[in-house]
């Protein structure tokens, strides 16, 4: 027969476990720190590179890295997502060679786990 002191007792280090287990099923935390245009912002146009740079804050894992390119009412002419595998507190630069649409006045990136 168990009394109350044992079960309490035991219910402490239970509980530690099952709070072990959910910090592994923890992922990805991305954040985006930078985006940069190749030759800079005036020259959005045609085949450009665009660098993002994104943080993982979280736990190693697959993230979503997606680029939209607006005019200047805020439409999105063209987004484009890569996907790429990131360690835990890694920063990663994702490159996005696009051929840039006509009209395009601004740049958005974000990420996301995958």
């Amino acid at each position: 027969m168990h009394t109350r002191r044992a079960v309490v007792g035991g219910a402490g280090p239970a509980l530690l476990v099952g709070l072990a287990g959910c910090s592994a099923l923890s992922g990805p935390e991305p954040t985006v720190v930078d985006t940069e245009v190749d030759e800079g912002i005036d020259a959005l146009l045609g085949d450009t590179d665009i660098f993002v740079t994104v943080r993982n804050d979280g736990a190693a894992g697959t993230v979503s890295v997606t680029l939209e390119l607006l005019d200047g009412e805020g439409t999105v002419l063209l987004d484009e997502t890569r996907t790429t595998d990131m360690d835990a507190d890694e920063q990663k630069r994702v490159t996005f060679s696009v051929d840039v649409p006509e009209g395009t006045e601004d740049v958005r990136a974000s990420a996301s786990a995958a």
